[in-house]
C-alpha cells in the first residue's frame, strides 16, 4: 500500500504569506494574482481557475464574488448536486490587484490561462499545487498545496475574530461546526497543548 496522502496545511505565519506572495510576484503575475485571490476569498482552486475575465469584471462592479462551490466528485468534473453560491467580499487591496491584472484583457479570456493551448484553456489545479508547493519549499515549508490557500483564509478568519468557529463555518459554507473544527485542525492543536501538561509526570 502507498503512503496516505497528508492533508494540506494553512500558512499560519503572515510573514510566510508575504514571502510566498513576493516569490510568486517575481515569477509570474498570473500565479501571484491567483494566490492572493485564493487567500482572501477562500474559494477552492478548482472554482478559481474556471473564472473568466468577464466574471471578475462583474464581481468588481458588484463588490463581491458569488460562486457556486462544490468539490469535484470524479475525473469527469461532475459536481455535487448540493452546490450553493457563497459570497466573498472584494477587499480594496484585492480590487486594486485584480483591476491591474485584467486591464487590457478580453472578456472571454480565462483569468488564469494555461501556458499550453495559447490561453484557450485554464491552468489545472494540479499545476496550481505544484506552483505553490515550489514557492513554499523555497522557504522550507511542507504540506502546502493549492488547498492551502483556502485553509489559510479559514485560519486567518478564525484567529482574527476571537477564534469564532461559527463565523468560519458560515464563511466557508460548511454544513456543521464539527466539519470546520476538523478543517482547521483545532482538535490536533488542542490535544497537543493538553498533552504538554503530562510532562510534569516525569522527573
Amino acid at each position: 500500500m502507498g503512503k496516505a496522502k497528508r492533508p494540506s496545511r494553512p500558512i499560519k505565519d503572515v510573514r510566510r504569506v508575504f514571502d510566498i506572495q513576493d516569490y510568486l510576484r517575481y515569477k509570474s503575475e498570473r500565479n501571484y494574482v491567483l494566490f492572493v485571490l485564493g487567500i482572501t476569498t477562500g474559494y477552492r482552486a478548482g472554482d478559481l481557475v474556471e473564472l473568466k475575465i468577464r466574471d471578475v469584471r462583474e464581481a468588481i462592479r458588484r463588490g463581491k464574488f458569488e460562486i457556486l462551490e462544490g468539490k469535484k466528485k470524479n475525473s469527469k468534473n461532475i459536481r455535487e448536486k448540493n452546490r450553493k453560491p457563497r459570497e466573498a467580499i472584494i477587499l480594496p487591496e484585492l480590487e486594486r490587484e485584480l483591476k491591474k491584472y485584467i486591464k487590457n484583457k478580453k472578456d472571454y479570456e480565462y483569468m488564469f490561462p494555461s501556458r499550453k493551448g495559447k490561453g484557450r484553456n485554464h491552468i489545472q489545479v494540479d499545476r496550481v499545487s505544484e506552483i505553490i508547493k515550489e514557492a513554499a519549499e523555497y522557504f522550507d515549508m511542507d504540506e502546502i498545496t493549492a488547498h492551502s490557500m483556502r485553509k489559510t483564509y479559514a485560519y486567518t478568519v478564525y484567529m482574527q475574530n476571537d477564534c469564532d468557529v461559527i463565523a468560519v463555518k458560515e464563511m466557508l459554507g460548511h454544513s456543521s461546526i464539527e466539519e470546520t473544527k476538523v478543517y482547521l485542525g483545532l482538535d490536533r492543536e488542542k490535544y497537543h497543548q493538553y498533552s504538554q501538561a503530562l510532562r510534569g509526570l516525569i522527573r
